[in-house]
């Protein structure tokens, strides 16, 4: 699905003449100002609706509330995508707002952060990072740090494993282990006084890590941790993006959107549709920060399917189905906006 190409209408003729031809229809719609720079960009439900409402057009503001700026004094023209479905409109406006403003920049949005958990090691922690350097242990992502943190603590609570960054040798005499509240109120399994053995330990933090890698396979799961949260590299997703007649799948690997992999189906495709997606090795940054932010909507996550290892096209196509059965969308309905 790759990335449609803006519609542009000059307003030369008039504001009103150039709405006229703008679609009250969801998408995204931008307004050009001299020499085409961008004034604004924004999300709309009503393409028409929002235009207008820039360009001095719109409903007068309710009593008491600030009028929209009116930017018919400098635009030059109207520029708009349709979509398809709520997520194809907010990675829309993401790709074309991506050259505009760089995420440093973007206040709407805050680096996300992810746990550690190198199950290898030799007694096994939790941690919390960012995005900068994710390897094969890192799971998430969470919205920021301190969510992160919080789900740390919880996971940390329900396996006991240690919290400390301490290097010791594992002696029911060690001096800081006997003066550590958390082994004191048993909330840690206190490898470094030997109360369990090394292997007893990492055999315990691999249980952490799948279980953190697996949202599917979880029975129970503290309060903290969002059901998205999966392995970061490595990890392949699925997005189930319900628009008014089609159904829009949009692959995920190593946490960036694969625009080209992309594919609409309707109710009676789906299966073949999932069966030929396909999860390509992915190129430039990836789309961590404003994923992020898109699944803190528990509709949004409900859309949000980590992959299982070697996840058969049928299995998959089943709980793209109970997606839509959860939602409770009917694609092909007639609404009012996607």
């Amino acid at each position: 699905m790759p990335q449609q190409a803006l519609t542009t209408v000059s307003l030369a003729a008039g504001v009103a003449a150039a709405l006229d031809q703008v679609p009250a229809a969801a998408g995204v719609v931008q307004l050009l100002g001299p020499e085409g720079r961008s004034l604004v960009l924004g999300i709309a439900s009503n393409l028409r609706r929002w235009a207008g409402s820039r360009l001095g057009a719109g409903a007068a503001a309710a009593s008491g509330r600030r009028p929209k700026t009116d930017l018919s004094g400098i635009a030059t023209a109207v520029a708009w995508v349709l979509t398809r479905g709520p997520f194809h409109q907010r990675l829309t406006y993401e790709r074309l707002m991506a050259p505009l403003v760089p995420v440093s920049a973007r206040r709407d949005l805050k680096p996300p952060a992810f746990l550690h958990l190198d199950a290898g090691e030799r007694f096994p922690r939790l941690s919390v990072r960012g995005a900068e350097a994710l390897g094969p242990h890192d799971f998430g992502p969470f919205r920021d740090r301190r969510t992160a943190e919080k789900a740390r603590d919880a996971v940390q609570r329900a396996f006991a494993l240690r919290p400390c960054d301490l290097v010791f040798e594992p002696d029911p005499a060690w001096a800081p282990g006997l003066a550590c509240l958390y082994a004191q109120v048993r909330s840690c399994a206190a490898p470094c006084l030997g109360r369990t053995d090394e292997a007893a330990y990492r055999r315990s933090a691999e249980q952490v890590a799948a279980w953190l890698s697996e949202p599917g396979a979880r029975s129970e799961a503290p309060a903290a941790v969002p059901g998205h949260v999966a392995a970061a590299i490595g990890s392949l997703a699925l997005i189930v993006d319900a628009g008014r007649h089609e159904v829009g799948l949009f692959p995920v690997r190593d946490g960036r959107v694969l625009d080209d992999a992309a594919a609409t189906a309707t109710p009676e495709t789906i299966e073949s549709a999932v069966a030929a997606l396909g999860w390509p090795d992915s190129e430039g940054p990836a789309d961590w920060p404003w994923l992020t932010s898109w699944l803190r909507g528990a509709r949004a996550r409900a859309c949000w399917l980590c992959l299982s290892p070697g996840e058969a096209a049928k299995a998959l196509a089943a709980r793209v189905r109970q997606v839509l059965a959860a939602r409770g969308d009917k694609v092909g309905a007639t609404r009012g906006s996607t």
